[in-house]
């Protein structure tokens, strides 16, 4: 078996056994104890009383929103959530662990259609683990990012070895998995246009627009299912999204996003990551040789760019996201990571100081993000843990409204990063039954008052403040009533939450471009 073969210094060749464990066990030190983050929470609290049928028939006007488009990710990943709970989180971590080696397995075999075996093992690595990612990474819910392109992929790589019955099939299952995958099946067919096969480029393009039409029969079918396009969108506002689309993606994979990112995550590593790093690197040193690369394949790198446009196109429509280095929304660089892939792969010199550069560079930020939402988790459990014993929250009345200050976000340095408190949803299925208050808001700087409302204005939720108001300081884990007067003055004291450094520029002329593209990321300013 081929797999992971690395071509060794001095021509003695190791089992590709040895590579595969090696990997796995990577994996496993990577993975173990990162758990639930996120919408994790807000799933769990969902699904909690899902049966058998609820969860093989899901009712895309009730409980299920999005997941009716992408039942095979449902299947395969969400049934941890009912069955699982909180209980059981390191088998989540498990769960993360196969799936990426799969994946990792899956993509090496693609990159071998366009380069040596220790090239292709380097495509895939880079790719799967790229820390412009991380939370495609490490939420579970996300990992759906990591498995479309992966499926995709290889099925791309078995049609073009003409094995087409298989790979359409696999293409079936990777494009119906999530939402997330028009971009990866067209763009991969344009690989065979540029080839010009243009049949199997209209083969493989088949299951891309059955999927758009049941994306749009869905649409019209479930009125509370379809969120993704914005129904105001005109040709001037789809180009300024797709400008802010390339504009923010160019910042954040090669802008001073990422070498912050870079910076701050190699600065969360522990001793036992700095020693396995050094251990990796010094032996991948002594033993590998990178072979040459004698030709850059033009048609796969016209395939990769055509993959990152059309998810520019693809985010313009909803105008919900921009391309970020920080906090969960980092999921979205997914499509233009495989490109960065594509080039360090192909353009690495062979000459062993760049590779160990490239490695210092690419392994050190892996293993400290990996060591920062595991030390985050942590942190997570030791809160939800001072909630649920807090004698003060249960006495709450029911129709008061409490306040949660503090976790909003973890902070990778002087960076929000790990959404927490700050998503809404969240706080409803943390606090739900732990306290007698049935409203829990964040105090986000989103958040202003006025006529006796709390009003969020990023995610429009209005938060009435008629009955008895409390705060809960998550940090301090304690409960205090306040007045509504005492409102204004506690949404000053709030320190300021910093998701990106152009926020520092408040008043320049960068946030009024900003602004000018997307109106509604003036939150980010205030």
């Amino acid at each position: 078996m081929e797999l992971f073969k690395i071509k060794a210094y001095n021509t003695t060749n190791y089992s590709s056994y040895f590579y595969q464990i090696f990997i796995i066990v990577i994996l496993s030190y990577l993975f173990l104890g990162v758990g639930l983050h996120g919408d994790d929470y807000h799933a769990i609290m969902r699904m909690n009383d899902f049966g058998l049928w609820e969860f093989l028939n899901p009712d895309p006007n009730k409980q299920m929103d999005m997941q009716v488009l992408g039942l095979p990710n449902f299947y395969t990943i969400w049934w941890a959530y009912p069955v699982l709970g909180y209980e059981f989180q390191w088998l989540y971590d498990v769960i993360k662990i196969i799936v990426h080696a799969i994946s990792i397995y899956l993509i090496y075999t693609f990159a071998k259609d366009y380069f040596s075996p220790d090239r292709a093992l380097l495509f895939s690595l880079i790719f799967v683990l790229y820390p412009l990612h991380d939370a495609a990474n490490y939420w579970y819910m996300a990992l759906y990012y990591i498995t479309i392109p992966a499926i995709i992929l290889f099925a791309h790589s078995l049609i073009r070895k003409n094995r087409i019955k298989t790979g359409l099939l696999l293409l079936f299952l990777g494009t119906a998995w999530q939402y997330g995958s028009p971009p990866y099946v067209f763009g991969m067919a344009m690989v065979f246009i540029f080839e010009n096969k243009i049949k199997k480029a209209l083969i493989f393009s088949i299951p891309g627009f059955v999927y758009i039409f049941f994306y749009f029969w869905v649409k019209y079918s479930y009125s509370d299912v379809e969120r993704r396009i914005d129904p105001d969108l005109d040709t001037v506002g789809f180009i300024k999204n797709f400008t802010l689309q390339f504009m923010s993606f160019i910042e954040s994979a090669i802008g001073p996003s990422y070498w912050l990112k870079i910076y701050y995550s190699i600065s969360s590593i522990s001793f036992i990551s700095i020693i396995i790093v050094l251990i990796i690197t010094t032996y991948l040193f002594k033993v590998s040789k990178l072979s040459l690369v004698t030709k850059i394949n033009k048609s796969l790198l016209f395939g990769l760019i055509s993959i990152v446009l059309l998810s520019f196109a693809m985010f313009s429509l909803t105008g919900l996201y921009v391309h970020s280095a920080f906090n969960l929304g980092n999921r979205s660089t997914i499509y233009g990571s495989l490109l960065i892939a594509f080039l360090l792969a192909a353009f690495l010199p062979a000459k062993k100081k760049y590779f160990v550069l490239l490695l210092l560079i690419f392994i050190a930020p892996v293993f400290g993000l990996s060591d920062y939402w595991k030390s985050w988790n942590t942190h997570q459990k030791i809160i939800i843990e001072n909630i649920q014993e807090n004698q003060a929250l249960k006495a709450t009345e029911e129709n008061s409204t409490i306040i949660v200050t503090g976790n909003l976000y973890s902070n990778l340095g002087p960076f929000s990063h790990i959404e927490f408190f700050s998503m809404p949803w969240n706080l409803n299925a943390i606090f739900k039954n732990h306290a007698k208050s049935r409203k829990f808001a964040p105090l986000t700087p989103n958040i202003s008052y006025e006529n006796d409302l709390l009003v969020d204005d990023k995610f429009g939720n209005i938060y009435s403040l008629k009955n008895k108001i409390y705060v809960y300081d998550s940090i301090k884990n304690s409960v205090k009533e306040i007045n509504k007067s005492n409102i204004d003055d506690l949404i000053q004291q709030q320190p300021k939450v910093v998701r990106h450094w152009t926020q520092l520029l408040k008043d320049t002329w960068i946030q009024k471009f900003i602004v000018l593209l997307s109106p509604r990321l003036n939150y980010l300013f205030k």
